[in-house]
């Protein structure tokens, strides 16, 4: 009968890993953390950005269907369309307008430029554009939205198959 004299070196050596496995799988480990980490930050600042650009249509489409409630001479009023107006983001912060987004708004109306309409149709139509601008993070950005105001309404304008 023969015995292994070796079986203590057998074990120490596939009892454990080494350190430099070990340094290998921190490291590793650690790469992987960091690039989680990277992930999450870009998209909460993605999501940031959405909710800012999604809050600048709300305003913007706020005030272009409010001129569905006006005459047309009430279009360049400034007392029913102020052409500078500030909203916000934050609705906890709303009266005081200190926290959240700021946004800066301007509205304007104005007769289409000559070569855009016929010109019958030209001089009883104003364009309408609104324009919000805010500041996120250390960028500035700004989006815009047109759309035309008839002064009788479309009703003279199309025919409705009579």
């Amino acid at each position: 009968m023969k015995i292994n004299q070796n079986t203590k070196e057998t074990n120490r050596s596939t009892a454990g890993f080494t350190l430099i496995e070990s340094a290998v799988a921190l490291t590793i480990g650690a790469i992987m953390l960091t690039s989680l980490y990277g992930a999450f930050a870009s998209e909460f600042a993605t999501v940031k950005t959405n909710r800012e650009n999604l809050r600048a249509t709300q305003i913007m489409v706020s005030r272009l269907e409010g001129i569905r409630l006006c005459t047309f001479g009430q279009l360049t009023n400034s007392v029913y369309n102020p052409t500078i107006f500030t909203e916000s983001f934050d609705p906890k912060d709303d009266v005081t307008r200190t926290g959240g987004v700021v946004y800066n708004g301007t509205y304007s109306s104005a007769i289409p430029a000559v070569g855009s309409l016929p010109d019958s149709y030209r001089t009883n139509v104003l364009l309408v554009t609104v324009s919000v601008n805010w500041t996120s993070g250390n960028m500035q950005r700004s989006r815009s939205m047109q759309t035309y105001a008839a002064r009788d309404g479309i009703a003279n304008y199309v025919s409705f198959g009579r």
